[in-house]
C-alpha cells in the first residue's frame, strides 16, 4: 500500500513543497522506512524528498536517522517562517492605538473648514482683513500637532478644492491624478 493522497498533501504542505534535504521543489514522499520492513503509510514514516534526494538518501537504511533529523528540522523551520510573532503585533497596535482615527481627522477638518468659511462670510470686513485671518488660521493649521498638513489644496484635473489634507499622498482624492 502507498501513502493516501491526504497524506502526501499533509507532508508537502508541512514542508512547503520543499525537499527537507536540499530544500529543492517538486518532492515525492519518501518512507523512511520501507514497507517491505514494515513501515507506515503515516505521516510519522514520511519524508518530502526531490527525486535527487530520494535516489541518493532513500534506499540507504543507514540514514533514515538523518532523513528524520532533517525533516523534523526543516518542519521547524518552515513553521516558524510565517508565523506569526505577537510581540510585533502588539506594538504596531501601541503604535496606532493613540493615532486619531479617520473620523477624528475628518471632524478637525470640517471644523477647520467652517473656521475659514465664517472669516470668508463674515460681513462689512475687508478682504485683506479676512485673506490676512485666513493666512493666520492656515498657518496655524500648519504648525499644529499634525505635522505634513496641506493646507487649500485644488486639483488642477477636476477642481475639487481640499481645505485640509492630512497625509497628503500628492494626488486628488476625487479623482486619483496628481495635483
Amino acid at each position: 500500500m502507498a501513502f493516501s493522497e491526504a497524506t502526501k498533501l499533509a507532508v508537502k504542505r508541512k514542508a512547503h513543497f520543499h525537499c527537507c534535504l536540499c530544500h529543492a521543489l517538486s518532492v515525492e514522499i519518501h518512507h523512511i522506512v520501507p514497507q517491505a520492513e514494515g513501515g507506515a503509510d503515516t505521516e510519522d514514516n514520511a519524508a518530502p524528498l526531490c527525486p535527487s534526494c530520494h535516489e541518493t538518501y532513500g534506499a540507504n537504511p543507514e540514514k533514515r536517522k538523518f532523513i528524520r533529523e532533517a525533516r523534523d528540522f526543516w518542519y521547524e523551520l518552515c513553521a516558524k517562517r510565517y508565523a506569526s510573532d505577537s510581540s510585533k503585533l502588539e506594538e504596531v497596535a501601541n503604535l496606532i492605538g493613540d493615532k486619531a482615527s479617520k473620523a477624528d481627522l475628518d471632524k478637525g477638518i470640517d471644523k477647520i473648514m467652517a473656521m475659514l468659511r465664517e472669516v470668508q462670510n463674515r460681513p462689512g470686513e475687508s478682504s485683506s482683513n479676512k485673506a490676512k485671518e485666513i493666512q493666520s488660521i492656515a498657518g496655524n493649521i500648519a504648525n499644529t500637532q499634525f505635522g505634513g498638513v496641506s493646507v487649500g489644496r485644488h486639483c488642477k484635473n477636476c477642481g475639487t478644492s481640499i481645505g485640509l489634507l492630512v497625509g497628503d499622498t500628492g494626488r486628488c482624492p476625487n479623482c486619483g491624478k496628481p495635483w
